[in-house]
């Protein structure tokens, strides 16, 4: 009876404790863990190497814990951190990891231009139906050069909110604002397809464009745009240039912002293709 007794505790001692696995064994069974950061995907790692310590937020269902997990009121999601920062800081990785999001939207962009329902549904106008079929017959796989276009302009650290609105707001809008010179369909046409995301990259501290040149008709302008919370907000939209053309669209972008804002100091540099 006593054996029985014995037995019965010490079973359900055993049923109470096999629900929970400590962050000790999580350790050893988790081999490979791979993580993204801002501007940098490291190789796969093991958990607690030696480049820096590693987070675990333990989440179940709608709660949180930390410390035990596997617990049998739901699935455990894990989401690891690597708080090594010792590489975010890196303007040439920041850079690649944003051109290649603006690749993205273009491709976006690109394939609903290509689709009939989706113009069919946004618009019944010949006019700007055309225009995006000109659009759509060009290839945005590859750009042939991509530009930063940014500047001590774009560092609104003011107190003056009607000054800091319009700079943003210029920025923002420079798509539209070189569309618009062309006329209304390309304004129109281009204002359909715009696209956007957004993705997580805290060491963007301002607005900045990206234009994306092609040998077509229309290249492509991206604007990133930070929040406090280190996500960046990217919204792509085509863009038609003078058929007169400049010496550079990357420049005559820039003429048309430092007009909008009354602005000279704008720089316009190339960066490598991702």
């Amino acid at each position: 009876m006593y054996l029985a007794i014995f037995e019965h505790t010490n079973q359900k001692s055993i049923a109470m404790k096999r629900p929970y696995i400590t962050l000790t064994l999580l350790a050893a069974a988790l081999t490979i863990i791979s993580t993204v950061s801002c501007g940098r995907r490291t190789d796969p790692a093991v958990t607690g190497s030696t480049d820096g310590p590693t987070q675990i937020a333990v989440t179940d269902d709608t709660k949180a814990k930390e410390g035990i997990i596997g617990s049998a009121d739901g699935p455990t999601a894990i989401h690891v951190a690597d708080k090594d920062t010792e590489n975010i800081d890196n303007p040439a990785a920041m850079e690649s990891l944003l051109a290649a999001k603006g690749r993205q939207l273009i491709g976006q962009m690109g394939q609903l231009a290509r689709s009939k329902e989706y113009i069919l549904m946004m618009t019944s106008s010949q006019p700007i139906q055309n225009e995006i079929s000109l659009i759509s017959a060009a290839d945005y796989t590859t750009p042939k050069e991509i530009f930063i276009i940014d500047g001590k302009s774009f560092e609104t650290d003011t107190l003056d909110f009607v000054h800091k609105h319009i700079v943003e707001r210029a920025i923002r809008s420079a798509a539209a604002m070189i569309n618009g010179l062309n006329g209304t369909q390309p304004l129109s046409a281009t204002s359909i397809l715009q696209v956007d995301d957004t993705l997580l990259c805290p060491i963007l501290k301002h607005t900045i464009i990206m234009l994306f040149a092609y040998d077509a008709p229309y290249s492509a302008l991206v604007t990133y745009r930070p929040a406090e919370d280190g996500t960046v907000a990217a919204v792509a939209s085509f863009v038609k240039f003078p058929a007169s053309g400049t010496a550079s669209v990357s420049h005559y972008v820039a003429e048309v912002i430092g007009s909008a804002i009354g602005s000279e100091e704008i720089t316009v540099r190339s960066i490598d293709i991702p």
